[in-house]
């Protein structure tokens, strides 16, 4: 018969004891699981901005070797443009003074001649 008290005990009991112990298990499982997102979450964070990090390094890295590329091109072609201008700078004084020379070797022979 005590054994009967017990087990009546033990069954009514049970219910309140097992929601208890299920809610303590429930509220640390929560505390477990927004501790570790959390953990997760801020691992997340610093991995994605060291990633975002090295990225930008690498883009810019590229960026500068474009640019430094296109100041050779450009410096290559505005040297080119010079020279070319130079050229023809040399070409037309030295048709000026052939032009100046034949003019005066004219007028040297107009006034041998008398003319």
């Amino acid at each position: 018969m005590a054994w009967q008290v017990w087990i009546n005990i033990g069954k009514v009991l049970s219910p309140l004891v097992t929601a208890r112990v299920v809610g303590r298990v429930r509220e640390k499982t929560d505390l477990y699981i927004d501790r570790k997102r959390n953990e997760f979450v801020s691992h997340t964070r610093t991995e994605a901005e060291q990633f975002m990090t090295e990225q930008m390094l690498l883009i810019e890295s590229k960026v500068d070797a474009k640019i430094d590329e296109i100041e050779r091109r450009f410096d290559a072609l505005i040297e080119k443009e010079i020279r070319t201008k130079l050229r023809i700078l040399i070409l037309t004084l030295s048709a000026v003074v052939v032009m100046s020379l034949v003019s005066l070797g004219y007028l040297y022979l107009k006034r041998r001649m008398g003319l």
